[in-house]
């Protein structure tokens, strides 16, 4: 096994800080008050962390490929395409489906890296 430099594991963390914050600031949430026009700050902040999940997921795609390959538990490429719909079709953004992905995905997201964040080191088999 080859131990991965700290880049990864600082992508892995950008990863996980961003989708805990996005479960704890809708903790008080429903899907009614997350979508309604009105909170557009709720809205925003969401979709910025998702960005950062989406990028942080890109690099690793693009530097990391056999650590990607290694772990098909964490949805990166599925990160990556929620963050190009966020950025670049801004318009087309569907927000109860953003809410349903927060509640049915980020907790999987969030408990495939826990266990790479607790070792203190991404690892990666040769």
């Amino acid at each position: 096994m080859t131990e991965l430099d700290s880049r990864a594991y600082d992508l892995l963390n950008d990863i996980y800080t961003s989708s805990k914050r996005i479960v704890d600031r809708l903790q008080k949430e429903t899907v009614e008050s997350f979508t309604n026009e009105s909170n557009i700050d709720a809205q925003d902040i969401v979709a910025w962390r998702f960005a950062i999940i989406g990028e942080a997921s890109s690099v690793l795609l693009k530097k990391y490929p056999e650590f990607c390959l290694q772990h098909p538990e964490i949805p990166l490429q599925q990160a990556r395409r929620m963050r190009n719909i966020l950025i670049h079709d801004y318009s087309k953004i569907i927000w109860p489906l953003v809410w349903k992905t927060v509640q049915e995905e980020l907790p999987q997201l969030i408990a495939a890296i826990e266990p790479f964040l607790s070792q203190g080191s991404v690892i990666v088999n040769d």
